[in-house]
């Protein structure tokens, strides 16, 4: 059976290059709650966007206007959806990812994108990355037919089941060492972790510093 890749998103293919907090600012002055303490609003904010279940932005917006007793604006989806849209503008792709992407892509390895956050912000920065057409398989932890966040088992099961492979032929790769290695681990997935090799030695897996490193290795280590 051919080896499955699985990539996460932010972090390791990707990353917002802009001031997610400045970002929050705007949609709390948009929603006109300019007497609710922004650090408050964040904190809130923040929450709702790592829920598990269905989650997207105007899905999270509604929630923490009903926490502040704040009506909810009939124009929230139009106002989520320019929001979506401009948090998508600033997703920059890391060196070498979209280049390493189209080979293994050209190559015919089965590929996965693991990502945790609402639907729309995550599927949003895909398109704007121009990875979608790489991946056999998206799963987004909020789409409802997700609805569970690395390292929830699910999400590597259905991954799984996506590439038709099994989970000891399939390798998750990821920056977090929670979400993306051990929850993979302990799924039985193989894993590598971009980032800091002390942990991945403590979790007995390689770590790559970046894009030119992984090729390298899945070239070497997993032959693709």
């Amino acid at each position: 059976m051919d080896l499955g890749l699985c990539f996460d998103l932010d972090g390791t293919l990707g990353r917002y290059a802009g001031d997610f907090r400045a970002f929050a600012g705007l949609l709390r002055g948009q929603l006109m709650l300019q007497a609710c303490d922004m650090n408050r609003f964040y904190d809130l904010l923040s929450v709702e966007l790592r829920r598990d279940g269905p989650v997207t932005l105007e899905r999270g917006l509604a929630a923490v206007l009903e926490r502040l007793d704040q009506r909810v604006p009939a124009d929230l989806p139009a106002l989520a959806a320019e929001a979506v849209e401009a948090y998508a503008e600033d997703v920059r792709p890391l060196p070498g990812a979209r280049e390493l992407l189209e080979r293994l892509d050209a190559a015919g390895v089965p590929m996965a994108l693991l990502t945790n956050g609402p639907e729309d912000m995550q599927r949003a920065a895909l398109a704007a990355l121009g990875f979608r057409r790489c991946f056999r398989v998206v799963l987004v932890s909020g789409d409802r037919d997700v609805a569970a966040r690395k390292p929830a088992p699910r999400i590597f099961a259905l991954a799984c089941t996506g590439l038709q492979s099994l989970p000891e032929r399939t390798v998750m790769i990821g920056d977090s060492p929670e979400a993306d290695v051990r929850g993979a681990l302990d799924y039985g997935l193989q894993a590598v972790l971009v980032g800091d090799a002390g942990r991945a030695g403590a979790l007995g897996v390689p770590a790559v510093a970046g894009m030119a490193e992984l090729d390298a290795l899945l070239r070497t280590r997993y032959g693709v």
